[in-house]
């Protein structure tokens, strides 16, 4: 039988903008973990739906931390990293309900790999509980995105055991705060998308592993926050793609993949096009264009961090791109 934990203070930390109606179901899951040792920070992005008085008056053991605008999901939980005092950071969506065990899972996975810098969880969709949302995220030759058993019911162990993955996903995820120092926090001009795909990849240009831990459920109201499609959710989607891209995929990689990137580019633009999102989906591309040579300040600095070799990176990626591109284009 596993003893019981015994690890320095551990941070959690909730990001929230107008959020109240989510806040009940995903603070009191918090207040039901099995391991308690831990600060909760919440972080208010501004809300006007009173949520942060809410919190206040709730949860007055918490750090609340109230900003006066909304800070996009990156500036809203760089506020509350630089705030925490845990050398492990647990970051939790406020439409994210954890299982009781969800942060003892996760520590103990992080306790029991000192190489790993994130691990996230085996996330199913909240009125779907048998049903996965993602067990950790594919970062694709393509640029593209894959979550792990998406739509795939848990029944045969396939996402059961612990495995690497490129990809920690941030609704429900913990990291070694040794690591966010040496790599950097998420990258504010992402806003919101792909920020915690630009930051594994950061994670593992330094040579740490990204791990799912299958122990730490969660379940995701999916789309509370941002709805698919929308105009918010095209534009920073498709400008946070390339720019992830562009910043991270070292020289040789970014040669041999740059034409598959533009094989999906087109894809998604036509896929964006039948959804009347053309428009939000050109204006992100065009983004990207007007931040040229930050994002090459940006990608300079990646660079110099990598010590893990091209090949390397090369082999932590998925060469499954197509299919789950073309079965969404051509629903």
């Amino acid at each position: 039988m596993i003893g019981p934990l015994h690890f320095p203070l551990v941070s959690v930390i909730v990001v929230n903008w107008n959020g109240k109606h989510l806040l009940e179901t995903c603070l009191g899951a918090l207040a039901a973990q099995t391991f308690q040792d831990f600060e909760l920070i919440v972080v208010d992005n501004g809300s006007s739906d009173g949520s942060a008085e809410w919190v206040a008056l709730h949860y007055p053991g918490a750090r609340l931390i109230r900003l006066e605008g909304n800070c996009g999901f990156s500036g809203g939980n760089n506020v509350g990293l630089r705030a925490a005092r845990g050398e492990f950071v647990a970051l939790l969506n406020n439409d994210v309900e954890a299982a009781p065990g969800w942060l003892e899972a996760l520590l103990r996975t992080m306790a029991a790999h000192p190489e790993v810098g994130a691990c996230d969880s085996k996330v199913f969709f909240y009125d779907r509980r048998d049903v996965l949302w993602a067990a950790g995220g594919e970062y694709t030759i393509s640029g593209s995105v894959v979550h792990r058993g998406y739509r795939q019911r848990d029944g045969d162990g396939r996402y059961s055991t612990e495995a690497d993955v490129f990809i920690a996903i941030a609704s429900a995820a913990l990291y070694r705060r040794t690591a966010l120092e040496q790599v950097g926090l998420f990258d504010e001009d992402f806003f919101s998308g792909y920020e915690d795909v630009d930051l594994s990849f950061r994670l593992h240009a330094a040579g740490y592993r990204v791990l799912n831990a299958p122990r730490a459920v969660a379940f995701h109201r999916v789309s509370e926050t941002a709805r698919v499609n929308s105009e918010f959710y095209v534009f920073h989607g498709q400008k946070n793609v390339l720019f992830t891209f562009l910043k991270n995929m070292p020289a040789p990689l970014l040669v041999k993949y740059l034409p598959l990137h533009l094989i999906y580019t087109l894809g998604s633009l036509a896929y964006f096009a039948r959804q009347r999102r053309l428009r939000a989906a050109l204006r992100g591309k065009l983004a990207v264009l007007r931040q040229w040579r930050e994002i090459m300040r940006k990608r300079r600095a990646v660079q110099r961090l990598r010590t893990a070799p091209s090949p390397l990176l090369d082999g932590l990626m998925s060469r499954s791109w197509l299919g789950p591109k073309l079965d969404k284009l051509l629903r």
